[in-house]
């Protein structure tokens, strides 16, 4: 194959990547209205609720929920920043926030009774190595400026 070839073949991949990518952001709009009506839905049960004292499994249930809502939505800006062809270091700090918050997810519904050490150490260095990863992209991020 020639060169024309190669870029003729690079272009139809960008578009049909961007295509896809539209029709995933199209799922994932449906996706964050989905997480944020559960989350409303549920802090209007819990609000409401004859006994309106808000107890621990009904705080985990709520932060469950709007983080849930929190990790769509930064998926579907991960997944926008591809539609728009943006595939630098600003679409991998997205990736590795959406790390962080779905580790911070799985650590505030834990129940502590059923946590092991090796778990806990297994969480530890999945934060220390999203944290790491996003102190490189700054360096990079200030070196580049």
């Amino acid at each position: 194959m020639g060169t024309d070839d190669d870029g003729a073949v690079t272009r139809i991949y960008h578009l049909i990547e961007r295509g896809i990518s539209a029709l995933l952001l199209l799922g994932m709009v449906g996706v964050v209205l989905l997480a944020t009506y559960s989350f409303f839905r549920t802090l209007v049960t819990v609000t409401f609720a004859e006994n309106a004292a808000l107890d621990y499994v009904e705080f985990q249930t709520l932060f469950d929920r709007v983080l849930a809502a929190v990790i769509a939505l930064e998926l579907a800006h991960s997944i926008r920043q591809m539609v728009a062809g943006d595939h630098g270091i600003g679409q991998l700090r997205t990736v590795i926030v959406i790390g962080m918050l779905a580790v911070v997810r799985k650590l505030i519904v834990l129940e502590v009774d059923q946590a092991t050490g090796p778990f806990l150490l297994g969480i530890a260095a999945t934060v220390t190595a999203l944290a790491a990863a996003l102190v490189a992209i700054r360096w990079v991020e200030r070196d580049r400026q």
